[in-house]
């Protein structure tokens, strides 16, 4: 019987390896200690005992996050690119090695107990396009994936305030416990101790280019299938999101100078004579990439070729002619938001109110729907130093 949910069709519906341990239940583990073993004993070459060691925490490690992930029909995210474990890199610093990780991979994709799909670039530190892979039907039955499932544990669910530095060379106790961004995400975090959802797992900001530009705030819970988070409960109460609407380019319309329409993607597409959905993805592409070149060769992943790709430039520069389309600024409009979400989520702090951020957008409980809208305009004011209003919706 295959007890993990049918893969999602959405492979962005992911979560990236984390370090994970089980509770001790004796006898009730021993199925996975028993394929770890046959694993380990049936490698096709010889190890040493220090090499034994590391390659079984590394299926444990992969098992474990595909097993958690899987009964809750999310993929796990892990890189194959050699450079994404370079020393300092995340995946290093939770214990993972190139060549002990793609041996297990390979292994388990070839044996049946996992699908795989291979990512097909490497970014920097590794947290560009993952591979994705999801339980299988011969996993979920060799492991007893029930017993293991109920008593997983996250090894870092302990922490008060939990860092990724990605992209620089800092380490994490180079910053002060005085710093802004520490004092908020602990005080979160703290606060955040007392409630309850699916998926729950601290806050954690990640940094992607130096703490100047500040970072963007993740929890595990955000990469769940939109359906099961619309219907996610906070202390077992029913949860409201809003969602700012074209956030990146609004930010960056405001930042211009310029007042934004009431939804700039479509203004775009009305002009180019294109869908509202393309728009979104060469606006997505291009306000990140560094050159046209490098937008238009992952645009033709969402089958943009030239000629569209053109005629969206053209008509993004018509609409609103003072932004600045391949600059990079993709990071900057990131931390602006991980800045906006940070205080969104102290002011529920102050007021006794559970606020959790997914991306550019914030759930809360149902009688709090009128404080967090209010909160998420004058916020993002704030920090884009403007009286220009923008646009929050009700999802769902």
């Amino acid at each position: 019987m295959n007890f993990f949910c049918n893969p999602p069709e959405d492979l962005e519906n992911s979560m990236p390896v984390e370090p994970m341990r089980l509770q001790s239940i004796g006898e009730q583990q021993s199925a996975l200690k028993d394929l770890l073993s046959e694993l380990i004993d049936t490698h096709p070459t010889k190890l040493k005992a220090e090499e034994k060691h590391k390659l079984r925490d590394t299926y444990r490690q992969i098992l474990l996050n595909v097993t958690y992930n899987s009964i809750r029909g999310v993929y796990t995210a892990i890189p194959r690119g050699k450079e994404s474990f370079d020393s300092g890199s995340y995946w290093k610093s939770i214990g993972l090695t190139y060549r002990f990780t793609i041996a297990a991979l390979n292994r388990l994709k070839n044996d049946g107990y996992i699908l795989q799909h291979t990512g097909f670039y490497n970014a920097q530190a590794g947290f560009g396009r993952l591979t994705r892979i999801y339980g299988l039907e011969k996993l979920s039955e060799r492991i007893n994936a029930p017993i293991i499932g109920e008593f997983l544990q996250f090894q870092d669910d302990d922490d008060v305030e939990t860092l990724v530095l990605k992209g620089f060379g800092y380490e994490k106790t180079t910053l002060s416990e005085n710093h802004p961004d520490i004092a908020r995400l602990k005080a979160i975090n703290e606060f955040l101790k007392d409630y309850f959802w699916q998926q729950k797992g601290p806050m954690r900001l990640v940094y992607s280019d130096g703490p100047i530009k500040g970072g963007r705030v993740y929890s595990r819970f955000q990469n769940m299938p939109k359906d099961l988070r619309a219907d996610l409960k906070i202390n077992g109460v029913p949860t409201v999101e809003l969602d700012f609407k074209a956030n990146h380019l609004m930010m960056l319309i405001s930042l211009s100078g310029m007042r934004a329409p009431e939804d700039p993607y479509l203004t775009i597409a009305n002009i180019a004579n294109l869908s509202r959905a393309k728009v979104k993805t060469f606006i997505n592409t291009s306000l990140s990439a560094a050159s046209a070149t490098v937008a238009f060769n992952a645009c033709k992943r969402s089958q943009i070729n030239q000629q569209l790709f053109n005629a969206l430039e053209e008509a993004t520069l018509t609409a609103f002619p003072n932004i600045k389309l391949y600059s990079g600024l993709g990071v900057f409009l990131q931390s602006l938001e991980g800045q906006i979400a940070l205080d969104i989520m102290v002011e529920g702090v102050n007021h006794n109110i559970p606020v959790l951020p997914v991306h550019d957008s914030f759930i809360t409980t149902v009688g709090n729907e009128e404080w967090l809208l209010r909160q998420m305009l004058l916020h993002w004011q704030q920090h884009l130093g403007t009286t220009h209003k923008t646009k929050v919706e009700k999802k769902g």
